[in-house]
């Protein structure tokens, strides 16, 4: 079901880590949502209540093993209605190196994603490549 955003609201972008486990592996998803909401308060709360009826706390992988979801945290919330030149900035986080990481270790551990084979845990459906 869609609807369109209310004439006075804004455009929130949420930030939020949710983390898979399936036996040994452990699984992190950073996922930004677009929110229509007249405050942060709101944002936080649509958010809350989308994530909620969305995720599935246990499922089955293709291999019939247990999936675990859970939410770890709601990281950050950012406000953007603003569009200059068909650009609209839809997420920014400044933030310092407290853990004192070289400049390339914090790229790599910011930048850092999973392979697609070590992603085939939480596959609902067979790897293409194996059918």
């Amino acid at each position: 079901m869609t609807h369109k955003p209310k004439r006075n609201s804004s455009s929130y972008y949420m930030k939020i880590l949710l983390k898979y486990t399936v036996q040994k592996y452990v699984f992190y998803e950073e996922s930004i949502f677009r929110v229509y909401a007249d405050s942060f308060d709101t944002a936080y709360q649509k958010a809350e209540n989308y994530v909620s009826l969305m995720i599935e706390p246990q499922r089955k992988n293709i291999y019939g093993n247990t999936v675990h979801c859970s939410i770890v945290d709601y990281l950050d919330c950012f406000q953007s209605d603003d569009m200059e030149n068909d650009v609209q900035e839809v997420y920014s986080r400044i933030f310092q190196n407290h853990a004192e990481f070289s400049e390339q270790e914090l790229v790599k551990l910011l930048g850092d994603t999973c392979t697609r084979e070590e992603m085939l845990p939480l596959r609902y459906f067979p790897d293409p490549k194996e059918i």
